[in-house]
């Protein structure tokens, strides 16, 4: 058979493509190159602090109560009004406990008649033995009559003095200055001493303290700082985390109250490991209340310069915490790094990376080492872009900044 000259053509081509082919299947495909975010690594003073939700408790809380049975017929005093220590806050009524302080003291007027009688009688009996007037037996008669009205006379007045004390027990005035809460018992009501209600609570706000943990690792660091005096901020939004060290929130707060480290406790929590702490504050403007969940930072030490990255950049390793910098040739490379502290949404970086190393701060999920990248529109690349493309010409594209 003869074939024709197109055939032979057609067939030798599928041989050579066939062939071509073969030799660049096993070959792996290369990976397309990433869009990322980066960042340059820039050096921020950063001090390592504690960062720990606290409770804002008063330094005193007093129970207001009765110590006598009574009825109110007078309140001086307005719910959350502010009150001084000795201040009326309820009179009962004292009808009662007056007619008892006037008979006591009428009762003492006659011990003192008798006593001064008695006296009198002794003085001339003494008198009168000299000349045989009076026997000895007369003469101790009237020494015993005169011991027996200063005797009268100090009952007396110790019963006065008990009519009195009764008697302020029915003006009941505050123990502690400071701010007062909800009346329990309004005009008119019958108290009494073994009620289990107050007839009010008193909370002193100036100073007040806010009570928060501290972390087993930092307790050392913490009893350095109180004896240095350091200086502790509170702010009153609530972080919703655990205790940390260097903890950090996801935007930066601004302080509402600052203070001082006033208490470290002896005794360590079993469950934990973490220490009670309380931290002293002025509070005259009663910004900070009582019973307020608030976070309370404290610094450990003084600021040193740091890398400081995003939260999203610094990854999790199987071995140490790592980020992903980007090479001169436009490839990403794993470079581990160690941790300063975080604080306020950032990572501060101890060593791993040097300032100026462009580092990815997004899609970190989908690369891997030796994988190309392009760059995000930022405004310093669109500047890098612009500083090494050539001299303009009217045929020249645009440089695109990006925001």
């Amino acid at each position: 058979m003869r074939l024709s000259p197109l055939l032979i053509v057609v067939g030798l081509a599928a041989t050579l493509a066939g062939c071509g082919g073969g030799g660049d299947a096993g070959k792996p495909r290369a990976r397309p190159a990433q869009l990322v975010g980066t960042q340059l690594a820039s050096t921020d003073a950063f001090a390592p602090r504690i960062e720990a939700i606290g409770t804002v408790t008063p330094l005193q809380s007093v129970a207001v109560k009765a110590r006598a049975d009574g009825q109110i017929t007078r309140i001086f005093f307005r719910e959350g009004d502010f009150v001084r220590a000795g201040q009326t806050l309820f009179q009962l009524d004292d009808r009662a406990a007056r007619a008892e302080l006037a008979q006591a003291r009428a009762a003492l007027a006659t011990a003192e008649a008798t006593s001064a009688q008695a006296s009198a009688d002794f003085k001339r009996a003494q008198a009168l033995v000299k000349n045989g007037f009076v026997s000895g037996a007369t003469l101790d008669s009237r020494r015993a009559a005169a011991l027996g009205g200063s005797a009268g006379i100090d009952s007396a007045r110790a019963a006065v003095s008990a009519a009195q004390t009764q008697l302020s027990y029915l003006v009941v005035r505050a123990p502690v200055s400071g701010r007062t809460g909800e009346i329990n018992f309004r005009l008119g009501a019958n108290v009494r001493a073994a009620d289990t209600l107050p007839l009010v609570t008193i909370n002193q706000l100036s100073p007040i303290q806010v009570r928060f943990p501290v972390p087993p690792e930092a307790i050392d660091a913490v009893r350095s700082a109180m004896r240095s005096g350091v200086t502790v901020t509170v702010s009153s939004r609530g972080v919703a985390a655990d205790t940390a060290v260097d903890g950090g929130t996801a935007a930066a707060e601004t302080p509402i109250a600052r203070g001082r480290l006033a208490f470290l406790d002896n005794n360590v929590d079993p469950g934990n490991g973490s220490v009670a702490a309380k931290a002293e504050f002025a509070n005259a403007d009663d910004a900070l209340w009582p019973g307020a969940i608030v976070t309370i930072r404290m610094p450990l030490a003084s600021p040193q310069p740091r890398i400081a990255l995003p939260e999203a950049a610094v990854q999790v390793g199987r071995d140490a915490p790592f980020v992903w910098l980007v090479g001169k040739d436009s490839k990403v490379m794993m470079r581990d790094v160690t941790i300063a502290g975080r604080a306020d949404g950032r990572v501060y970086l101890a060593g791993g990376v040097a300032p100026g190393d462009r580092i990815v701060t997004d899609t970190l999920a989908k690369l891997k080492p030796g994988d190309p990248v392009r760059l995000k529109a930022r405004p310093e690349n669109a500047s890098r872009a612009a500083d090494a493309a050539p001299a303009a010409t009217p045929a020249a594209a645009p440089v695109v900044r990006g925001g």
